[in-house]
């Protein structure tokens, strides 16, 4: 192979590296903000040329609201705040990095913030707290609730392992689900979606189709474990291994009309020839969501040690199926061994349910204020 053909397909690759941040990063323009007020209130009415991510949070000593807008820039002078507005003082800007845009609002005291969104306005409504009694004074407001996906295994016609005792591995995993569920939708924020809501079959591939239908951020798979030694007993926590992400890769560049969203990515508007793109589109997803999945893996794993036995200290790796969407951080939990008559026994009571449930709950949480991204519509 000559000079000239080795330069020419490494200048292709590097473009073909280069072209996933054009496809992900759209920026906008912040073109109009206009303040409203009255005696006890304040409203911010921020116009873009195209719906961006956002995240808003209030600072204390001194008081200010802050708003992050992803792969924005602002495009007019700020507005000057008259002395008589009732809660701020102004309004100033930074670029904590090239492609994001920060607001601080000045406030002259701490305020209730209600945020809604309006075709591609975002309006943020403050209160004073003279007239609002909050609940969490520095709350981070999620427009967009952060969806967790509770899958029991198994169910219907499969009842995935038996106890001693005839427990089935389908009733103990939908009980431990179902609690889990209600744990996560009491949260502010957060929403539980269900592969399934009673004694029923879900396909593997279709518990996988019901999380990116219900547009999930994480999947966790509840199972319970058996094995011929009935002294082996403890939970453990599984990820996706890399060759079973690497097949799923394979999978997803072949299956295009059954696999075309990765993320924010509609691969199936990339024409034929951008096989490498697509490949190299889907590898930086699942780079990304191996080590997520891991993370959430480790936090769930710590807190199910407060509660009961591992059977493994670590995170392990194993190709199953429903661990394999590229782009939702997912983890398989095996609650307890079912072989094991004890832990047969502990399984069974409604309470013991409710621990592993309120252990999941715990490092889910831990997880998402730990390593994950506020998100929003």
């Amino acid at each position: 192979m000559n000079n000239k053909w080795k330069q020419f397909l490494f200048g292709l690759v590097a473009l073909l590296i280069l072209l996933p941040c054009q496809v992900l990063a759209i920026p906008a323009n912040l073109n109009n903000i206009r303040v409203t007020h009255s005696d006890n209130s304040t409203r911010l009415e921020i116009a873009l040329t195209q719906s961006q991510s956002y995240r808003v949070s209030t600072l204390s000593n001194p008081d200010r609201l802050v708003l992050e807008l992803k792969e924005t820039k602002l495009a007019i002078p700020l507005p000057l705040i008259p002395k008589q507005n009732p809660l701020m003082i102004a309004i100033n800007s930074k670029y904590p990095d090239p492609s994001s845009l920060r607001l601080i609002i000045d406030l002259k005291q701490l305020v209730h913030c209600k945020i809604s969104t309006e075709s591609k306005k975002i309006i943020l409504d403050l209160y004073s707290q003279r007239i609002v009694k909050l609940t969490q004074p520095k709350a981070i407001a999620l427009p967009e609730p952060f969806r967790i996906v509770s899958d029991p295994g198994h169910g219907g016609k499969d009842p995935g392992a038996i106890g001693k005792n005839g427990t089935q591995e389908k009733k103990i995993v939908m009980g431990i689900s179902h609690h889990l569920a209600k744990l996560i939708n009491k949260q502010p924020g957060m929403r539980a979606v269900l592969t399934r809501k009673g004694d029923y079959f879900v396909p593997l591939r279709g518990r996988l189709r019901l999380a990116h239908k219900g547009k999930a951020d994480l999947f966790v798979a509840i199972h319970a474990d058996s094995y011929f030694n009935n002294r082996s007993s403890g939970a453990s926590v599984y990820a996706i291994s890399h060759r079973g992400a690497t097949s799923e890769a394979a999978r997803w560049l072949a299956q295009r009309e059954n696999y075309s969203e990765l993320g924010q990515v509609d691969l199936g508007e990339l024409v034929d020839k951008s096989y490498v793109l697509r490949s190299v589109l889907i590898d930086l997803a699942q780079t990304a969501t191996v080590k997520h999945s891991l993370h959430l893996g480790n936090t769930v794993l710590s807190a199910l040690n407060e509660v009961t036995n591992l059977h493994y200290n670590q995170v392990e790796q194993a190709p199953f199926v429903v661990l394999k969407s590229p782009d939702i951080p997912s983890i398989l939990v095996e609650i307890g061994f079912l072989s094991n008559p004890k832990e047969e026994e502990r399984l069974r009571k409604k309470h013991y349910q409710e621990q592993m449930a309120q252990a999941l709950f715990n490092g889910i949480q831990k997880y998402i204020k730990k390593y994950s991204v506020i998100k929003n519509a």
